[in-house]
């Protein structure tokens, strides 16, 4: 995968989180009992949007992370060992006043 083509493939799955997310949380506001749902769809419609435009020579996986905002700390981390010319990893990241949420999608190729 060329630079360009990875490059413009990136910024399409971003969009593509962003929607996921968008999508599913209505007017952002914090509650328990909704997270299971929360969760799958927004995992669900990232990697309904990811399968379509993705080569079947490419695996995808598509993590979520819902924190409610009380003041507390988190942390997330990763690590990968893998083609860097051909794979990638593209992380959205929404805030407010209630939550954060970190849908993060990694794109293997096989």
């Amino acid at each position: 995968m060329s630079a360009a083509t990875k490059g413009s493939s990136t910024e399409k799955v971003y969009k593509h989180l962003k929607a996921a997310v968008d999508l599913a949380i209505g007017n952002g506001e914090y509650h328990h009992g909704l997270l299971p749902e929360l969760h799958t769809n927004i995992v669900s419609y990232a990697m309904k949007k990811l399968a379509a435009m993705r080569a079947s020579a490419t695996k995808a996986i598509v993590t979520c992370t819902i924190v409610q905002n009380t003041g507390a700390g988190f942390h997330i981390g990763n690590a990968t060992r893998w083609d860097e010319s051909a794979d990638s990893m593209v992380t959205y990241k929404f805030t407010n006043a209630a939550l954060t949420i970190i849908v993060t999608a990694y794109l293997v190729s096989c």
